[in-house]
C-alpha cells in the first residue's frame, strides 16, 4: 500500500478500488458522456443554423414583396416623360485599346460608384522593370514582414 493510500483510508475510511471491473467502468463512462455531449452539440448547431437560415428566407421574402411592389408602382402609368440628361463627354482613350474595354470600365465605375461617376480617361499602364514589385505584392510583402 503506497502512502498516499494508507492518507486516504486514514482520512475518509474509503479504500481506492484499483479492479479492472472498476477501471473500465469508469472509462466506457467517460466515453459515453463525452460522445453524448458532442451529439448534443451537433442537435444544438444544426438547430441554430435552421433559425438562421429561416429568418434569412423570411427577409428575402419581405425584400421580395418590396420589391414587387415597387414594380408595380413603377409600372403604372405615369407623367409624360422627362428629358434625359445630356450624356457626358467620351472618355479619353490610348491607342489600342478597344471599345468594348472602356465601356466593360465604364460600367462598372458607374455600377459600383453610381450614375453620377464619369471616367474621364483610360490609358494603359505601363509594366514594371523586372525586379520592381508591383504595388500589390508590395504591400504582401509590408505585411507579412511587419514586425508584431
Amino acid at each position: 500500500m503506497n502512502p498516499l493510500s494508507s492518507i486516504l483510508l486514514a482520512a475518509t475510511g474509503i479504500e481506492a478500488d484499483r479492479s479492472a471491473t472498476f477501471t473500465s467502468t469508469v472509462v466506457i463512462a467517460g466515453i459515453v458522456i463525452v460522445l453524448g455531449i458532442l451529439v448534443l452539440l451537433i442537435f444544438v448547431f444544426k438547430a441554430f443554423g435552421a433559425i438562421v437560415h429561416g429568418a434569412e428566407t423570411r427577409g428575402k421574402k419581405k425584400k421580395l414583396k418590396a420589391m414587387e411592389s415597387q414594380v408595380t408602382v413603377a409600372s403604372a402609368p405615369s407623367a409624360p416623360a422627362v428629358k434625359a440628361a445630356p450624356a457626358a463627354p467620351a472618355p479619353v482613350v490610348d491607342s489600342g485599346i478597344p471599345g468594348e474595354v472602356v465601356a466593360v470600365i465604364a460600367a462598372a465605375v458607374a455600377a459600383s460608384e453610381g450614375p453620377g461617376a464619369v471616367v474621364q480617361s483610360v490609358r494603359r499602364v505601363r509594366p514594371n522593370p523586372v525586379g520592381v514589385r508591383n504595388p500589390w505584392a508590395a504591400a504582401a510583402v509590408a505585411e507579412n514582414t511587419r514586425p508584431f
